[in-house]
């Protein structure tokens, strides 16, 4: 015998309205009796806070702050919250929040090396071509694996030439343009960020030249050393200002002056190249070289034909992996292609800053940004005219903290203070949440930013944003100090 059982539609409408305002009622209650702080508390904290930006050094700078509570939803504290301030290296909070959300954790960058000719395995009759997608992280790691592979296939010679193609990205010149690694030059075709390490360690004995060698090791580059071995302690020290490159088309000359104690440790100094692409691609050359497969042709520029045969197209790490490297070591060049390479994906190559500026137009307008909260001006925050208000970054961190398919690898990219990344040694002088908070700084001339999250010791998450302008550059370490003890005031909540 069967049964059939008829409910009535508005029966079953009246239920289900009932559960959805219980649920709603158990929700609100449950985060307002488990979660809000007491006014006290908020008294208290504010008058601490207060205290900090009452003192000379904040009151005769431009000043922004907000922290808000991601359980209870509370502003706990604000301060000139909408204020427009320069963000520094923060921007890349907006850049890699907006990457994540477009290609989500697992995306990946290619570089292409494709033929013009057939390729039986053995030998590339016509010329190589080598592609470049802007992979922010096409590295000596990737290079020779893909090398390595292609000679265990039986790749013998390169018959034609090795032809550099960049012409998917076209970046802009950097706000700084000296040899230092953090100004190095975005490009479709990059190698190691664009950048040459420059390792120093003392010599044998008192007097002797110091060893000096680079990494890649190149033909492009030309070592002259003038360091010297000296006894523990004594002389000028080796630096980046002691150590310099100069540049003709894609080869460097470094000079390295100074002295090195003779008990001190290998010192790695970082200078960008220049014309990235032919570098690339000479390095590129000199890597098949190595391996036992000659290249006879020359290497030079040019734009890869419609049909060719794929050799290899060897991907970069996760997106997950970019954006820490981006975040936890605040890698300029990294956040300057992810920027470029969104504005290829979303208006066709060549990706520009501009194009890429424009694609993340949809995320802020999902996040809530207007367009006069935010100036973008590139991607890393390298131009002191990047702005936004406190109040507006706050939004991309709540945001990328509520999205479950976002967070973990989003929050995974800050540095951890006292840990690792740039922050490592943070609030070993002056205390502080160590361990319990994810930041990201931001530093140039008269600007400090820190960002982030901080896990108070009652089991919260607290979203916060500090931007500091307009200060005299020798002041930095104060405006740290209270920036420590702002964090170390929210950690104890």
């Amino acid at each position: 015998m069967k049964i059939r059982l008829t409910l009535r539609s508005d029966w079953i409408d009246g239920l289900m309205r009932h559960a959805a305002c219980f649920l709603v009622f158990c929700s609100v209650s449950l985060s307002a009796f488990c979660q809000s702080y007491r006014s006290e508390t908020l008294d208290s904290l504010k008058k601490a806070i207060d205290g900090l930006y009452e003192e000379q050094l904040m009151v005769k700078s431009k000043t922004g702050f907000i922290a808000k509570s991601l359980k209870s939803g509370q502003v706990l504290y604000a301060h000139h919250a909408a204020e427009m301030l320069s963000t520094a290296s923060c921007m890349k909070l907006v850049t890699t929040a907006a990457a994540l959300d477009r290609w989500g954790a697992n995306h990946h960058f290619i570089t292409g090396f494709y033929s013009d000719s057939a390729f039986d395995g053995r030998v590339v009759r016509g010329n190589l071509y080598i592609k470049g997608y802007g992979d922010p992280y096409f590295t000596t790691e990737i290079l020779f694996r893909t090398v390595y592979h292609l000679k265990a296939l039986g790749l013998q010679r390169i018959e034609g030439d090795l032809i550099a193609d960049d012409t998917y990205l076209l970046d802009t010149p950097n706000a700084e343009t000296n040899d230092r690694a953090y100004s190095a030059m975005g490009s479709a075709l990059g190698y190691n960020f664009n950048t040459v390490v420059i390792c120093i360690r003392p010599g044998t004995n008192v007097g002797d030249s110091a060893v000096v060698f680079t990494e890649p090791i190149s033909n492009l580059i030309q070592i002259v050393n003038f360091a010297k071995t000296a006894d523990s302690g004594s002389g000028i020290g080796v630096n980046n200002f002691t150590v310099s490159a100069s540049y003709t088309g894609e080869k460097m000359r470094i000079m390295v002056s100074g002295t090195m104690g003779i008990d001190e440790e290998e010192l790695a100094i970082y200078k960008r190249v220049n014309e990235p692409a032919k570098f690339a691609a000479q390095i590129i050359r000199e890597t098949f070289e190595l391996f036992g497969i000659p290249v006879k042709g020359q290497v030079r520029l040019g734009r890869t034909p419609k049909n060719v045969e794929t050799i290899a197209e060897p991907a970069s790490n996760d997106l997950s992996a970019v954006i820490a490297g981006i975040n936890k070591w605040s890698n300029n060049y990294a956040a300057t292609q992810l920027l470029m390479n969104m504005g290829a994906d979303e208006f066709g190559p060549p990706g520009t800053d501009d194009k890429g500026i424009r694609a993340i137009q949809p995320f802020l307008d999902k996040v809530g940004i207007r367009s006069d909260q935010i100036t973008m001006i590139d991607g890393s925050g390298l131009d002191i005219a990047n702005k936004t208000t406190p109040e507006a970054l706050l939004r991309v961190l709540e945001y990328m903290a509520t999205v479950h398919t976002l967070s973990p690898e989003y929050l995974a990219s800050f540095s951890i203070a006292g840990v690792d990344g740039t922050e490592r040694k943070r609030f070993q002088k002056n205390g502080g949440p160590q361990g319990r908070a994810r930041l990201k700084i931001g530093y140039l001339h008269g600007v400090s930013g820190l960002a982030g999250y901080i896990d108070t010791i009652h089991n919260d998450r607290i979203a916060f944003v500090m931007l500091t302008n307009d200060f005299p550059k020798e002041y930095y370490e104060s405006v740290k100090r209270i920036e420590d003890r702002l964090c170390a005031l929210l950690g104890n909540l």
